[in-house]
């Protein structure tokens, strides 16, 4: 196993855990209560504290890691940031560090992909195979589910909660909780279709986009109340992604996005060409 190799310029807490085959370049701060996974990379004027970062991670220049929340009631209590493995941390990102109003963490999975000037506030769970592009911002207490694509220049509101799969497109604002395999768009953002193309690139099988398409179809565009159109065969359809649609429903934290008209039935590969 390799010895970390730490750039004599760095400041690395004494009482921090580093694993093998660790880079810390020229002027990176490793502070207090830190883990670093095997095989990362903490860039050049990086800083990372309170935080437990998994294997294969890099942290680019002026990226800031497990700094205290933005929060008016926070007092300086012990929370963190814990990440997966292979995420990557790219120019000026944020991630802020839990509250003791909330599980005292913020939790990042497995190959994360966070762009340049990105934010992930307090208290935010983020999934697997989450991409973060240039400037998206995610306030406190935002759920993520695996595999969404949150675009540049985005602001998701505090307590959102984005279902697996879920694509927000550039500039947006999102108010309101979008469910599973959706598309999201728009200042007050609505849904504009279902995410055909990330679907496919998750793997998940033609037949079960079909089923997906026909419960989306059923819950938003039969025009009955929310509790009825959950009851519709469709909807109940004996499928693992028609169940994860049909349960982000059982959750409410600041109401659903909802399609703006019946054009919003189309695909989401045809509306965006």
């Amino acid at each position: 196993m390799n010895k970390p190799k730490i750039h004599p310029s760095a400041i690395v807490d004494p009482g921090a855990k580093i694993g093998s085959n660790v880079v810390i370049e020229p002027f990176a701060i490793v502070g207090k209560d830190v883990v670093i996974g095997n095989n990362c990379r903490i860039g050049p004027h990086s800083v990372v504290e309170f935080t437990e970062m998994g294997e294969g991670c890099q942290v680019f220049p002026f990226a800031s890691i497990g700094l205290p929340p933005q929060h008016t009631r926070y007092k300086g209590e012990k929370t963190k940031v814990v990440t997966g493995k292979n995420c990557t941390f790219r120019e000026g990102v944020t991630v802020h560090r839990g509250t003791l109003f909330d599980q005292g963490v913020t939790t990042i999975g497995d190959n994360g992909f966070f762009m340049a000037y990105s934010h992930i506030a307090h208290d935010c769970r983020i999934g697997n195979n989450v991409i973060l592009a240039n400037g998206a911002l995610l306030a406190g207490h935002v759920e993520v589910g695996d595999n969404c694509f949150i675009s540049a220049s985005t602001g998701i509101h505090q307590f959102v909660r984005l279902g697996k799969c879920v694509m927000v497109s550039g500039g947006s604002m999102v108010p309101l909780d979008v469910a599973p395999f959706c598309i999201a768009q728009g200042d007050r953002a609505q849904i504009r279709g279902l995410n055909v193309v990330g679907m496919r690139r998750m793997g998940m099988p033609r037949e079960s986009i079909d089923l997906v398409k026909n419960a989306y179809r059923a819950l938003f565009f039969s025009g009955l109340p929310l509790e009825e159109a959950l009851q519709q065969p469709a909807v109940q359809a004996k499928d693992d992604f028609v169940v994860t649609f049909r349960d982000f429903f059982s959750k409410k934290k600041r109401g659903f996005t909802r399609p703006s008209s019946e054009t919003d039935q189309i695909d989401g590969e045809e509306s965006f060409q």
